[in-house]
């Protein structure tokens, strides 16, 4: 690549990082049409700055970089002591899911997300939640995340479970219905998780007693 070129990646950079968010956006988009390859490493780098304005900012651009992504931010996940890089991974790959929902999660990522659930960070933990829920909800073959938020239903986390439960409310799915009518049946269920439940339940116009037939 030319000096030339490399100077241009390199002001797209400082733009990428710059207060506005527009000029952030501007950024993100230019470097995915010409740079796309060149600067995945770099944004990667960027996800460990203690910096979160930077980090954040990295987040957004590799979302609309796009698929081309998933690969090296699992290997970064993977890889990564850093908790807040981890998290940064998982935030990165609902960016992916909002720019691109067309394009189907590989089965690698979603095993990430699944992993994510045990993180010993709770933001890493949430954060893969969300993306799971995002995922199930708006994006091709998003149904194939809805085993994953199921099992999670039954964790001892009530944190998890209550957010599983909310994210299962927002999915067209009849697995989904059932596995919250269960929670909702079931006796053992935490009084916390079974208010979040039938809420979600309310919304969903489901019908409560047909748990019972």
């Amino acid at each position: 690549m030319s000096t030339e070129n490399v100077a241009s990646l390199d002001q797209l950079f400082e733009d990428l990082l710059h207060p506005n968010p527009n000029i952030q956006q501007s950024a993100s988009f230019s470097i995915a049409d010409s740079y796309s390859d060149t600067a995945i490493p770099r944004l990667l780098l960027l996800l460990e700055s203690d910096n979160p304005a930077i980090y954040r900012s990295a987040v957004k651009a590799l979302g609309v970089l796009g698929p081309k992504t998933f690969s090296p931010l699992i290997v970064l996940f993977n890889n990564s002591v850093n908790p807040t890089v981890r998290a940064c991974c998982v935030k990165a790959l609902v960016q992916i899911a909002v720019n691109f929902p067309d394009e189907a999660f590989p089965e690698d990522a979603l095993s990430v997300l699944a992993r994510a659930l045990n993180d010993i960070s709770p933001v890493v933990s949430q954060s893969s939640l969300m993306t799971l829920g995002y995922v199930a909800k708006a994006t091709h073959g998003g149904d194939r995340a809805v085993p994953i938020l199921i099992e999670a239903c039954s964790s001892d986390n009530i944190a998890h479970v209550q957010a599983a439960a909310m994210a299962l409310a927002e999915v067209d799915s009849p697995k989904a219905s059932e596995c919250l009518l269960a929670l909702a049946s079931d006796q053992s269920t935490d009084p916390l998780v079974l208010e979040i439940v039938q809420s979600c339940l309310e919304r969903m116009g489901a019908n409560l007693n047909s748990s019972n037939a």
